[in-house]
């Protein structure tokens, strides 16, 4: 690769903003009292980005998986506790199959509570490597619990702020050259993005949060806001929230927050959805929450969940009509048309759930609730949403069977019933395989749902069977699945109907103690709509990807890891053969209160069809997943800073660079120039 093509340029203006130099010069200071105050970093964060790496994989478009991290935050933050969980309960945590939380229920019902969630480590037949996934999820209660507990302890003061815990958060992004939008003044905010974030905790009893964010170019600091105040556990309350929330029941057809997994290199976790009930919402996602109240009680084995919302929504509204003509989830206001659609709709929602679960054997469940809207859907087809007032019925259902786990769901929507039946079989500890069928008919439409499916949780108008199998072997683990989907109508991207298919074999061996090798194959069959002499037709696109991963842990303090990947891209019928590759290195040294993250690609595509993509490590809570096309190099340093216990400092410096080109990015997004690079700081406070 050419010289140029490693230069490391670093722009002059990294220290222009005011605000930054302020914060990089307290991030400095904290770094001189670290040499007279001592604290150990919390591995949280580290075992959360190693759980990600092994259960993603990187979808074929740029995202910010910061709500899936949300997820496992979350879990932080409130962990399970294992010795009053049930079966279904344990299954929330990630990779958590049911035969292993059976064996979880077993172990506690034959040897009495647990003492300390090291003693997971003591059940023979749970894989080791799952338990410690899971450590930074679970807790152990002692025997006094309960709302007399809380009671006695609001009344001593060394007790009651003993179990508070308040956690801010505090971030900020700019980029260091100027896009288009602010060089010609459209974007009416400055380029800062920021996030603050507040969350009071005491006890497994009360949470309150409240977060506000600006993306670059909006002006007010608090563009998005969100806040919540939840009492759990409370009597016969699990869970009361007024304020912004998320409902999760099923298998998402009816009701689910606005994102979740997806197909992922491990072939059995992401296929059964892992609902989380009633929850508060502390995303900087802008849409398809609820704001409003909702209650969840407790009543011997069935849950009764009631749910109130009434929220404004961005979209696009026709003038002379007043239809809406679009939803918009981008979240930007940052020039005329973007902010006429912000909160341009309402939307106002009121329904209930019953659960019942017997014994660790058996969960079901009804969903109803109505969801009617201030502005009429414009439809433009017979199969597209319309009107302005929707019901929708589900039931869903999961059974245990010793080694046999069966899910599903069915949602009406007062025109079709979309539906998925799947079963989990774990035949030991060492192999498990799972199906599912999903049937999501053309006309049946949800804007609350997030279910299986191909394309990023839309449920609609696919029909598909999935297959996937887990098997620890004497030389490492092989996850292997294949989907074969069919789209019976035509979709945004596809003008006619169209099907696929798709495989994935993913290979994790580590056949020393301090190396690991990583072998994955993924095979991509899809129909896509293409114009060939002027006429358009439905012809076959096949991607193929091979990667190929070392990771060396040279040391308690230090491991390496190096990627190389090859994409093909290739259209029989219109003469099309594009190859792209990935080369990256980067490493990870870990000690006492310091993490410091690095990483180099050098990537080389013949476009942006060939593009290949990369999670990458950021600040605590963001992971994005960047296009690497055409070609050129990208590099990042990252710095994890614990001085003192209750705070942490992250930094990031991120830098891509692409020689042969004069601009970069597209429309009010472009960059003059061959170098976009960025700078991040994020501060965390726990008390």
């Amino acid at each position: 690769m050419e010289e140029n093509l490693i230069e490391i340029r670093l722009s002059e203006n990294i220290w222009s903003s005011s605000k930054l130099k302020l914060l990089c010069y307290t991030f400095l200071l904290f770094l001189f009292l670290s040499q007279f105050i001592y604290s150990q970093l919390d591995s949280t964060s580290i075992i959360t980005e190693d759980i990600l790496d092994d259960i993603l994989i990187e979808p074929d478009e740029e995202s910010d998986s910061e709500e899936l991290v949300d997820i496992l935050d979350e879990l932080i933050r409130n962990p399970i506790d294992i010795n009053k969980a049930d079966v279904f309960q344990l299954s929330k945590l990630p990779k958590m199959d049911a035969a292993s939380a059976q064996r979880i229920v077993d172990h506690r019902n034959k040897f009495g509570n647990f003492f300390s969630t090291n003693e997971l480590f003591s059940i023979s037949d749970i894989d080791k490597a799952l338990v410690q996934s899971i450590l930074p999820f679970v807790k152990v209660t002692g025997s006094i619990e309960g709302t007399e507990q809380n009671a006695r302890d609001l009344e001593d003061p060394k007790l009651f702020y003993g179990k508070s815990k308040l956690n801010i958060r505090s971030r900020f992004i700019n980029d260091l050259q100027n896009r288009k939008g602010f060089i010609n003044n459209k974007f009416e905010g400055s380029k800062l993005k920021s996030y603050n974030r507040l969350i009071y905790n005491y006890d497994n009893f009360f949470q309150a949060g409240f977060l506000a964010e600006k993306d670059p170019g909006e002006v007010s600091y608090s563009d998005f806001s969100s806040f919540h105040i939840q009492i759990k556990n409370f009597d016969l309350i699990n869970s009361a929230i007024a304020g912004d929330y998320v409902l999760e029941f099923g298998q998402g057809l009816a009701l689910w927050s606005p994102f979740g997994f997806s197909k992922g290199a491990d072939a059995i976790f992401p296929v059964k959805k892992k609902p989380r009930y009633l929850r508060p919402y502390t995303s900087a996602a802008e849409y398809r929450f609820f704001r409003g109240a909702a209650a969840r009680i407790l009543i011997d084995n069935f849950n009764l969940t009631a749910f109130y919302s009434n929220n404004s929504f961005d979209a696009s509204i026709d003038f002379v009509t007043q239809e809406i003509t679009s939803i918009s989830q981008t979240g930007y206001h940052r020039f005329g048309s973007e902010l006429n659609k912000k909160s341009a709709s309402k939307s106002k929602i009121i329904g209930g759930v019953i659960d019942y679960k017997y014994d660790g054997l058996l969960n079901i469940g009804v969903i109803y609730y109505n969801a009617s809207f201030n502005n009429r859907f414009q439809a433009s087809s017979i199969y597209d949403l319309s009107g302005d007032n929707f019901n929708y019925l589900s039931t869903y259902y999961e059974i245990n069977f010793s080694k046999i786990n069966l899910f599903g769901e069915a949602s009406y929507d007062g025109t079709s019933v979309a539906s998925i039946n799947g079963i989990q079989f774990s035949a030991n500890r060492e192999l498990m395989f799972t199906s599912a069928l999903r049937n999501y008919p053309r006309n049946y439409q949800n804007l609350y749902g997030f279910g299986f499916s191909e394309r990023s949780g839309r449920i609609n108008n696919e029909i598909g069977i999935y297959s996937g199998v887990r098997w620890k072997i004497p030389y490492g683990i092989l996850n292997l699945y294949y989907d074969i989907f069919k789209f019976p109508y035509r979709t945004n991207e596809n003008s006619l109907s169209s099907e696929g298919d798709e495989l994935l074999l993913d290979f994790v061996s580590k056949p020393f103690s301090k190396f690991e090798v990583r072998l994955r194959y993924k095979y991509e069959n899809k129909e896509i709509s293409r114009a060939i002499n002027a006429e358009e037709k439905i012809i076959r696109r096949l991607r193929q990807i091979a990667r190929t991963e070392f990771v060396y842990n040279l040391a308690k303090i230090l491991r390496l890891r190096t990627r190389i990947e090859y994409n093909n891209f290739f259209i029989k019928d219109a003469n099309i053969k594009e190859n792209g590759f990935l080369v990256f290195q980067d490493f990870r040294y870990l000690r006492n209160n310091i993490v410091l993250n690095g990483r180099i690609i050098f990537f080389q595509t013949d476009s942006f069809s060939s593009a290949v993509y990369e999670y990458e490590n950021d600040l605590f809570g963001v992971m994005p997943n960047l296009a690497m096309y055409g070609k050129g190099i990208r590099w990042y340093l990252i710095l994890k800073y614990k001085p003192i216990q209750f705070l942490s400092l992250s930094a990031k410096y991120s830098e891509t660079y692409k020689p042969n080109v004069t601009s970069l990015s597209s429309g009010d997004n472009e960059i003059i120039g061959n170098v976009d690079n960025r700078v991040s700081l994020q501060i965390d406070v726990t008390f």
